[in-house]
């Protein structure tokens, strides 16, 4: 199996999932949509082949799966199909929330260079003097060692803690400050540095806590105050927030659910690592984060980020797969960015085609959810003439 664009170019036991049903470029929107609904290619045992949708999710045991389309740099088709939960009390719709997991750190990357955009800190200084009280913890041989924006965006930085579970609801929540040292309530362990910054690519959730303190301090806001500010505002967002669902928004919740379709003892964990896992959404709203990352990065103005820091973001950085809060593969039309999104009951991808206008979101409330999204977003490529094609793959799964 070789890795192409992001995508899994398969060997040639896997070739009809590769080739598929054939997808006439001048298919209008109602026929993409039948195609796409009805050719899901799914693996069972040695044969893979296409089945609806629906059957899909009864094969992966997805309650419920939200998605959106991007094309020509507009969001042109939003669904959403299923159950909040398990006991199938309630259908979803496309404003139903779900927890983004790991998409959370696009979000968190791209207020971080908005403040980039503002004049006030830059990509390559010493982070240092925007942590306030708290310091890095250094072993001794990295004691001179300096981390920079781009190493902490890119995730190159060194630091550890891959990734955060959260908190069942009841269990008490630590400050940004406990999860960083890694103290009680904090269930991980402290954010410290084990590689030399800059020298080696390493998954890192640890490292964007520390985006969300530097941003913290910066603007003197709330992670959600900020946010709002620089990206939810400015895009007309009103669904996404890092606050827990309240009010007229927790009627509309789907709940987390494991890889064999059953709900958990609570519906949802929570996650105060806002700028790692605590984003909630939907696949329309972050769908257009999408957009305006596309046409920033074709040089429009007066989008969330500047077409300079777009074009940073969307270029690989040294020694790692990722660019600035995303994964980046491709060149020329087949540039792509990617983001998988993964917490306790969700799993979901973003992906975006900023040369061509294209992109799509999906999120689950499903433990096994990742593979089903996967699916669809082939079925998607197939569907809007992707000049990319094959199965999403995020770094973590190829490094």
């Amino acid at each position: 199996m070789s890795y192409f664009n992001g995508f899994v170019r398969c060997s040639m036991a896997l070739s009809l999932f590769l080739s598929g049903p054939f997808v006439h470029a001048s298919m209008n929107d109602g026929g993409r949509e039948e195609f796409v609904l009805n050719n899901i290619p799914i693996r069972v045992g040695d044969k893979v082949g296409s089945v609806d949708l629906t059957s899909a999710m009864e094969h992966y045991k997805v309650p419920a799966i939200s998605f959106a389309v991007i094309n020509d740099d507009k969001v042109v088709w939003s669904d959403a199909i299923g159950y909040i939960d398990s006991a199938h009390s309630k259908k979803v719709d496309v404003n139903t929330l779900f927890q983004a997991g790991s998409m959370s750190k696009s979000v968190a990357a791209v207020t971080a260079l908005s403040l980039v955009d503002h004049g006030l800190i830059t990509l390559d200084e010493n982070v240092g003097s925007f942590l306030g009280m708290w310091k890095i913890p250094k072993p001794h041989s990295y004691q001179t060692e300096v981390i920079t924006l781009r190493e902490l965006l890119s995730m190159s930085s060194g630091l550890n803690v891959g990734g955060y579970y959260g908190y069942a609801p009841g269990e008490p929540l630590p400050s940004l400050l406990d999860t960083l040292n890694g103290v009680a309530p904090a269930n991980t362990t402290p954010v410290t540095l084990v590689h030399k910054p800059g020298s080696m690519y390493e998954y890192s959730g640890g490292g964007y806590e520390v985006v969300q303190l530097i941003t913290d301090n910066i603007t003197n806001m709330t992670s959600q105050r900020s946010a709002d500010k620089y990206v939810f505002g400015p895009l007309g967002i009103p669904n996404t927030s890092y606050n827990q669902p309240s009010g007229v928004s927790l009627t509309n919740v789907a709940e987390a659910t494991d890889s064999f379709g059953k709900g958990f003892a609570y519906k949802w964990r929570i996650n105060p690592e806002y700028a790692a896992a605590g984003l909630w959404s939907t696949p329309t709203d972050l769908s257009k984060f999408i957009v305006s990352i596309n046409k920033a990065y074709k040089g429009e103005l007066r989008q969330i980020i500047s077409p300079e820091m777009a074009k940073l973001s969307l270029s690989k950085q040294k020694n790692s797969p990722y660019g600035l809060g995303f994964v980046v593969e491709g060149e020329g039309d087949e540039l792509h960015f990617m983001k998988l999104g993964q917490n306790a009951g969700y799993q979901g991808w973003l992906v975006g085609l900023p040369n061509t206008g294209q992109g799509a979101v999906v999120m689950t409330n499903s433990d096994n959810g990742r593979e089903l999204a996967q699916d669809l977003i082939y079925s998607i490529s197939k569907a809007y003439n992707w000049p990319i094609s094959g199965k999403l793959e995020d770094a973590w799964m190829i490094n």
